[in-house]
């Protein structure tokens, strides 16, 4: 059951870059190299405290990303408050699909719908990596989001992804703990009036 205090994230991203590890981390601090694929969906949930001192509840969407679930992770962008977009730095397919995932965030309606990259798996060794740091922040600075290389083995900024993540969603879009729909503003004017 959700209650105005929810906030929904989705973890989107092609098969095998690590969305379950990433959410399992971030929630029970563990990981295995044992994950089974996840079909359909799945979710999980965490309290935590914003800044301002409220306590809100993370609902962690985990969708599956082989190609035949694509439509139903797609569906869940529409119910959703923020995305995290994942790819796998040793895995080129999955950072050449990041344009196609944000069409699909952007042709769903949500234009301002936050979204934070992360490039997983920046554990493993160099030579086995197929897109640099450099390429992930060129991608992110594109769709001007921010960006992440993280690690579900060794905790490397996944917290700080998920926590970059809230902060997008409670300053940046239209969620509010009370259920109210704040102003959407795309810019700075001053006070002035336009056109």
């Amino acid at each position: 059951m959700t209650t105005n205090n929810d906030i929904k994230i989705v973890t989107l991203g092609n098969t095998s870059v690590g969305k379950s590890s990433f959410i399992i981390k971030y929630i029970e601090n563990k990981f295995t190299y044992n994950y089974i694929a996840t079909l359909g969906l799945d979710f999980k949930q965490k309290k935590i405290k914003l800044k301002d001192g409220k306590d809100v509840r993370l609902r962690i969407f985990d969708t599956a990303g082989q190609e035949r679930f694509r439509s139903v992770s797609v569906s869940f962008i529409k119910k959703a408050d923020g995305v995290i977009l994942i790819y796998d730095i040793t895995n080129r397919e999955t950072f050449d699909s990041i344009g196609e995932w944000i069409k699909n965030i952007r042709e769903i309606g949500k234009e301002l719908l936050p979204v934070v990259l992360v490039g997983n798996k920046c554990d493993l060794p160099e030579e086995e990596r197929k897109v640099t740091l450099i390429e992930g922040k060129e991608k992110a600075e594109q769709f001007k989001i921010p960006f992440f290389e993280t690690s579900c083995k060794d905790g490397i900024n996944i917290k700080e992804a998920f926590d970059k993540i809230v902060e997008e969603i409670t300053t940046k879009s239209n969620w509010s703990p009370n259920g109210e729909i704040k102003t959407l503003k795309k810019g700075n004017n001053n006070g002035k009036k336009c056109c």
